[in-house]
């Protein structure tokens, strides 16, 4: 068993929320080891923590419950900062303790490298790894970036595969791309993509009806993965690598509809990442942080 109060640390809570408890955790995960170009995500979760005191907790659909009142907050994992292996492993031993007492975990990046963690100690503690639902920009497919990094926010997918074996890989939201990362993606055989342009032009109903049925295809656990600068950045300034035409916050929402209403009590790590306060003019990108935020436990609860 980890020492939780070991690995955690952290003084407010989000939304003013209990400790944990009980309830869905909420994992602080503050790491920034491998950012590629504007640095400022591991200031994440102690930003969205200070400043969500201040929002009203009013999710986007009203589902008749309290969503809040179901949720704890487990603190940040504390982390090395450019020991990028040890956090790793740090990460996944608190994910994996996460898991083993509250069965599922929502973890506040950071940046998107903590994934390879999630998704580890997911496979560890089910004993299999069903689904990796992968909402971003980019593909984070690459072989080694920079040149001669295997492990890093851009190629940690690569390793997902590697080290963990997905049943099926979900890619939505796609825009921005190396032509090798893409041709590598395309031929694997348990791979379905959905680039910002298709999503653009799905129904909500079209969207549903194709994650019902991949979800249904398969009997694993879910692992859901969003990195926000799958929004455009005209809504979502602070990432560390904005791309121009991306998604409206109402075609994210229903993404997470769809995946969570179909995947059900099978998502069992759901991570939001990328999020980078010192390249937020004037925070303008919180309300939509926290926005998210309440959403996905909205409709987890």
């Amino acid at each position: 068993m980890v020492d939780l109060e070991f690995y955690v640390s952290g003084v407010a809570t989000f939304f003013g929320i209990p400790r944990c408890g009980s309830g869905i955790p909420i994992l602080g995960v503050p790491m920034e080891d491998t950012v590629s170009f504007r640095p400022g995500t591991r200031f994440a979760p102690s930003v969205i923590r200070q400043w969500s005191q201040y929002f009203e907790f009013t999710p986007s659909i009203d589902l008749g419950v309290d969503a809040l009142g179901k949720a704890c907050d487990l603190g940040d994992v504390s982390l090395l900062q450019g020991l990028v292996d040890m956090n790793i492993r740090r990460i996944e031993s608190v994910v994996s303790e996460a898991l083993s007492r509250w069965g599922r975990v929502v973890n506040i990046g950071g940046e998107h490298t903590l994934s390879l963690a999630a998704a580890r100690a997911l496979r560890a503690s089910q004993g299999s790894y069903g689904i990796y639902v992968h909402v971003d920009a980019h593909f984070d497919s690459r072989t080694e970036w920079p040149i001669g990094q295997s492990l890093s926010h851009a190629t940690f997918v690569r390793r997902i595969i590697e080290d963990v074996g997905p049943e099926l890989l979900l890619f939505l939201g796609p825009r921005s791309y190396d032509p090798e990362e893409l041709t590598f993606v395309r031929d694997l055989n348990n791979s379905v993509i959905l680039m910002t342009r298709d999503l653009k032009l799905m129904s909500r109903y079209e969207l549903r009806l194709l994650v019902r049925e991949l979800l249904d295809s398969y009997s694993g656990p879910i692992h859901l993965s969003i990195d926000v600068d799958v929004l455009d950045p005209s809504i979502m300034p602070g990432v560390g690598n904005p791309e121009a035409f991306g998604l409206n916050y109402g075609e994210l929402l229903r993404i997470i509809e769809a995946v969570l209403d179909h995947g059900g009590s099978r998502v069992k790590v759901l991570d939001i990442v990328e999020y980078s306060p010192p390249n937020d003019p004037g925070l303008a990108s919180l309300p939509v942080i926290v926005r998210l935020i309440l959403d996905v436990l909205n409709y987890m609860a």
